[in-house]
């Protein structure tokens, strides 16, 4: 066989090794969403690696905690006003078309991270701490669950509410819309319609035989792209006698219920939160460093050191990219494979985004 076109045969051999070389990046689409302090919320286009919207939240405070974006990606509904508003701003205007103030003059109510929202986009189901203001003293009230409409607009009340357990810190709502996961101490499951507990198990429940009871740090409720929320657990692990102090993981299905727990490695690097890839082959985790874990075979797989701490970590849709924030003010794109930086973006005037989460929302 001749090559009439050599030239254009070694051009295109090039164009192929370059492509090898580079690997896959994000996926085509993705949108990522956070905020940084005091008021600010973020758009970016993963692919280009670049910030499209940047809107103001009004009255937000000085920080901007957990982002639940509604189930067609169209509003962000993030925990503001030191703990103590919902609001929700639509990622095409920028304008804010939900706002729960929770507080009245006399009653303080807290949100401490965990909030969710229905399927169907309708609902959205908000954990309070509510104290009663009296003249001469604070009346601590017993938590409980309030459920608003997402379409109440800018002064909605809550349209029902049901008891709630303490020491909650994030909620997640199962796929089907009955119930929803409270996580805190232990795990519960509730009835979305009644507030009816279905269930109550293992966290410090759990079922590690010789294990002392875990402790984990979850404020991150995400379940991009895997369906699997995974979260960091440490516990002190004895075995002959001698006890060490293990870093393991835990997995929930939001769809299947199915709960897991398995240790990975002796605990030697602090790590904030976590995720699953789509094929569930591995989790990453952050913090001072980037950490891959393998799940067939629940072993550490890979660590590399970040330029510096990042709280936040999350998935491309297609899981050829890791992205991760929190902390301070940039989104760090990483390699699911070689766990290498691919890329950094500054936020516009370095706001700081410590706790807020960062989303995923694939390309509709």
């Amino acid at each position: 066989m001749r090559m009439k076109s050599p030239g254009l045969l070694a051009v295109a051999l090039v164009a192929v090794v370059a492509a090898v070389a580079i690997g896959p990046t994000a996926a085509a689409g993705d949108m990522l969403v956070t905020a940084a302090k005091p008021d600010k919320l973020y758009v970016i286009d993963a692919a280009k690696r670049s910030v499209v919207s940047e809107f103001h939240i009004p009255n937000a405070g000085s920080l901007i905690m957990t982002i639940v974006p509604s189930p067609d990606g169209k509003v962000a509904y993030a925990l503001v006003n030191r703990m103590e508003s919902i609001s929700g701003i639509d990622l095409k205007t920028g304008k804010e078309v939900f706002r729960a103030d929770l507080s009245t003059p006399g009653e303080r109510v807290k949100d401490f991270c965990a909030f969710t929202i229905t399927p169907d986009g309708k609902e959205l189901i908000v954990y309070e701490l509510p104290t009663k203001l009296l003249p001469s003293e604070f009346q601590v009230q017993e938590p409980r669950f309030a459920v608003f409409k997402t379409n109440a607009g800018r002064s909605a009340k809550a349209i029902r509410t049901y008891p709630a357990p303490r020491r909650l810190h994030m909620m997640l709502m199962r796929p089907s819309g009955k119930s929803f996961y409270a996580i805190g101490f232990d795990l519960y499951e509730y009835d979305v319609a009644t507030g009816k507990q279905l269930n109550s198990r293992g966290i410090l429940k759990w079922d590690m035989p010789s294990h002392s009871q875990p402790d984990l740090l979850a404020f991150w409720p995400v379940t991009e792209p895997s369906g699997v929320f995974t979260s960091p657990v440490i516990s002190d692990a004895t075995t002959d006698g001698k006890t060490t102090m293990k870093t393991g993981l835990m997995s929930l299905d939001v769809t299947t219920d199915k709960l897991e727990f398995f240790d990975f490695e002796d605990t030697s690097a602090l790590i904030f939160s976590t995720v699953l890839s789509p094929d569930r082959k591995w989790a990453y985790g952050v913090y001072s460093t980037l950490t891959k874990v393998d799940m067939e075979h629940h072993v550490l797989a890979g660590r590399v050191p970040l330029d510096h701490t990042f709280y936040s970590v999350n998935l491309a849709t297609d899981g050829h990219e890791i992205y991760m924030g929190g902390a301070m003010c940039d989104v760090g794109f990483y390699d699911p494979v070689t766990l290498e930086k691919r890329a950094n973006l500054k936020l516009p005037d370095c706001g700081d985004q410590s706790l807020a989460s960062l989303r995923v929302l694939p390309a509709r």
